[in-house]
C-alpha cells in the first residue's frame, strides 16, 4: 500500500537529519519553504513534522522555529486498534516539575483507576508539564506510580527533564516499553490539579491513564495526567492499513 505522503516527507527529513544536513542546535528551514520543496500543504508538513517530535528529534518553538535536537529517533510507540488502524499519539514536549515522591500502597479505588494490584506498595510520582513555548505554562498535572526499584533507579533523572519516565527507567535499567494502553476521560479537575493548573476546582478537563508493559507482559508504570480542558488539543491520527 502506498504511504501517505506526510509519512514519505517524515521519512526523508529524518534521513537528512541522519546525514547531518542540519546538525544538532540548527533551525529547520521554516514550514513555508519546506511545504514548497516537497510540493505540500502546510498542513502536511506539519503532520510530518509531527512524527518527527514524536521520534525526539526535533523541537517545535513558536516565533523561533523547529530546532534539530537529536540524529537518530527514540523509540516511537504505536498502539494497534484492531486489525486495521494505528493510533498515533502528537504531543508537544514540555519540562518536568517534581512536585513530591512518596510511597504509597494501592487501596482498592487506585487499583480500579490502575490496574495495580491491591496492596501492592508503589512510589508516587506528582509533578507538572510546564510548556517552555508558552512562558512555561503549566500544561499538565501527574501522578505516575512506580515500584520501588525502578524509581530509585530514575530518582536523580526526574527533575527538569522532558523524557518520558519509562525511557529513563529503559535508560538505566533496561526495562523497555513493549505495549502501552491509554484510556482517555472527560473529568472534572480535581481542586490539587486546579492550583497548579491555574484553573477552577470542577472545571472541564481530560484524564489520561497511561499503562506502560514490558516484554514480558509486566505493568511497570501507571501514569495518571490531567489537563486543563481549554487549553489543550489532543490530536490523534487513525490510518486504515
Amino acid at each position: 500500500m502506498r504511504e501517505p505522503r506526510y509519512v514519505v516527507i517524515a521519512g526523508d527529513l529524518m534521513r537528512k537529519i541522519a546525514a547531518g544536513r542540519w546538525p544538532v542546535g540548527e533551525l529547520l528551514p521554516t514550514e513555508p519553504e519546506l511545504a514548497a520543496e516537497y510540493g505540500v500543504s502546510r498542513e502536511t508538513l506539519r503532520r510530518a513534522l509531527q512524527r518527527l517530535d514524536v521520534a525526539g528529534l526535533i523541537s517545535r518553538h513558536p516565533g523561533t522555529g523547529t530546532r534539530v535536537e537529536r540524529l537518530a529517533p527514540v523509540a516511537e510507540f504505536t498502539a494497534q486498534l484492531g486489525s486495521v488502524e494505528d493510533l498515533t499519539q502528537y504531543g508537544e514536549s514540555a519540562v518536568r516539575g517534581i512536585l513530591s515522591v512518596e510511597p504509597v500502597t494501592v487501596d482498592a479505588a487506585l487499583a480500579t483507576v490502575t490496574d495495580l494490584a491491591e496492596g501492592s506498595r508503589q512510589v508516587c510520582v506528582t509533578s507538572t508539564r510546564r510548556d517552555p513555548g508558552r512562558a512555561g505554562e503549566v500544561v499538565s498535572w501527574a501522578r505516575v506510580y512506580l515500584g520501588p526499584g525502578d524509581a530509585k533507579a530514575v530518582a536523580g533523572d526526574l527533575e527538569g527533564s522532558p523524557q518520558l519516565i519509562a525511557d529513563l527507567i529503559e535508560a538505566r535499567t533496561g526495562r523497555a516499553v513493549e505495549r502501552v494502553v491509554q484510556r482517555v476521560r472527560a473529568v472534572g479537575v480535581p481542586a490539587e490539579a486546579a492550583a497548579h493548573l491555574g484553573v477552577e476546582p470542577g472545571s472541564p478537563g481530560l484524564e489520561f491513564v497511561r499503562r506502560y508493559y514490558d516484554a514480558s507482559g509486566a505493568l511497570f508504570e501507571v501514569a495518571v495526567s490531567t489537563h486543563a480542558g481549554d487549553r489543550f488539543v489532543y490530536e490523534t491520527v487513525l490510518q486504515r492499513k
